[in-house]
């Protein structure tokens, strides 16, 4: 009964999670930690974890000439500094005290093991970046609090900004626009296959670009374009290196064109349905209405075979995610566990909030607890009872100590909290699994 009659149909069994990693690698946790307790052999992690890793925040590397301006570093001068002046002059001793300045930045990269710390053995997928838009508004977001912050400091006002999201995704005809660490980065789809193959992941999602669905008409449709031209890009130039003996890439869907375009767009990536591993649904979150996230899925799920796997790139929360899964999707990226443990929340219910009637609606029961409130500073239990995370497997640690670890400020605090909102997104990912066999 719980696990509810609307996971139907034909999709493949396995759900996963797709995990937004930063930067390559796990948020917290020790290799010490991932090994016991998330290792990849194991069948949990096996069977419901794939690493996103992002080429916009992992492969972003400096370029140098020989014609960069070098910043000299300059200390105060003492009044024992003669002897030290004769050593400056030395050309060695110059050149330690010398940055090279890069002359601008681009995408490289090497083995993922090599280049982060991420082990081996975990599921992984390449993209470019998750989401467009979520990274302009948060370049946005932290424009807005430096202006302010300035502004502040000269006469103690605070200023909006009323900068568009989508107005600083200046993507081309041939290149996307990445957010990246480093500014503005532009990357082709050659490129970024060439990227992505240095990082002998387990799959790819091929380039996109992205309108918000306030955009105009034109703006959306050129979007959804580029899309499908860069889908073919990708596609002929891993076919020339010759190097991908099974599907390997995913095609990206835009999700906010018009709904004649959209067809057109899930009709053209049925003719590629061969070459695919599956279809990932771009934007997905970012539609307004519940309903109409539900029917746009459905559509896919109608147009594409049932052997046809499909993703949605990003559930920001837990009623999109079972959404997700409801409807016949197999890999779901999110960052929850992320979102909620830097912000204190610990999840603790999954499907037992979800409806067992056909329309699936939340009931509004607690899907997390804020550790952060003081009911918990003396609340011996564990976060979750029967839970086998590295906090809570035999009442380890309890609530009430791991909210005096996030009063001060330790770290150690979110290692077990983001430990927990792991485990518990893929045992959810397992049950609802097994509701689909």
């Amino acid at each position: 009964g719980i696990l509810y009659s609307i996971l139907y149909k034909k999709m493949v069994n396995n759900i996963k999670l797709l995990l937004h990693a930063e930067d390559g690698s796990f948020p917290y946790l020790s290799n010490h930690l991932l090994l016991t307790y998330f290792n990849p052999e194991d069948e949990l992690v096996k069977d419901h974890l794939t690493i996103g890793i992002a080429v916009k925040d992992t492969c972003v590397v400096p370029l140098y000439n020989t014609e960069t301006k070098v910043k000299v570093l300059k200390r105060k001068r003492s009044n024992n500094d003669d002897h030290e002046n004769e050593n400056e002059k030395d050309p060695e001793v110059k050149r330690q005290n010398e940055i090279i300045k890069p002359s601008g930045y681009t995408f490289d990269a090497n083995p993922l093991h090599e280049m982060t710390r991420l082990l081996s053995g975990y599921d992984t997928m390449v993209v470019p970046t998750f989401d467009l838009l979520d990274d302009a508004r948060a370049a946005i977001e932290k424009d807005l609090t430096a202006k302010n912050k300035k502004q502040k400091t000269i006469n103690g006002n605070a200023k909006g900004n009323n900068t568009k999201v989508s107005s600083i995704i200046i993507s081309t005809k041939d290149k996307s626009s990445l957010m990246t660490p480093n500014g503005v980065q532009q990357i082709s789809p050659t490129m970024y296959v060439e990227v992505g193959m240095k990082l002998r992941c387990n799959a790819m999602l091929s380039l996109f670009d992205q309108a918000h669905q306030d955009d105009g008409k034109r703006r959306r449709e050129s979007a959804t374009e580029r899309t499908k031209e860069w889908l073919i890009t990708c596609l002929s130039a891993l076919k020339a290196k010759g190097e991908v003996k099974e599907k390997y890439l995913w095609g990206a869907l835009s999700c906010v064109s018009s709904d004649e375009v959209l067809l057109d767009s899930i009709n053209d990536l049925t003719h590629e349905e061969d070459l695919l591993k599956g279809i990932a649904v771009i934007g997905w979150h970012h539609i307004h209405s519940r309903d109409e996230r539900i029917k746009l899925l459905k559509k896919v799920e109608e147009k594409v075979s049932s052997e046809t796997h499909l993703c949605v790139l990003a559930a920001t929360t837990l009623e999109q995610f079972l959404d997700a899964a409801a409807s016949g999707v197999g890999t779901i990226g999110t960052s929850l566990p992320v979102v909620w443990t830097r912000s204190n929340k610990a999840m603790v219910s999954g499907l037992d909030i979800y409806n067992q009637s056909k329309e699936g609606r939340l009931l509004g029961v607690q899907e997390c607890m804020d550790l952060l409130d003081d009911e918990y500073r003396n609340d011996e239990s564990p976060m979750l009872p029967n839970c086998l995370c590295l906090a809570c497997k035999n009442g380890r640690h309890s609530k009430a100590y791991i909210h005096h670890l996030i009063k001060a400020n330790e770290l150690l605090a979110q290692i077990l909290v983001f430990g927990h909102n792991l485990n518990q997104m893929l045992v959810l990912c397992q049950l609802l699994s097994k509701g689909r066999t």
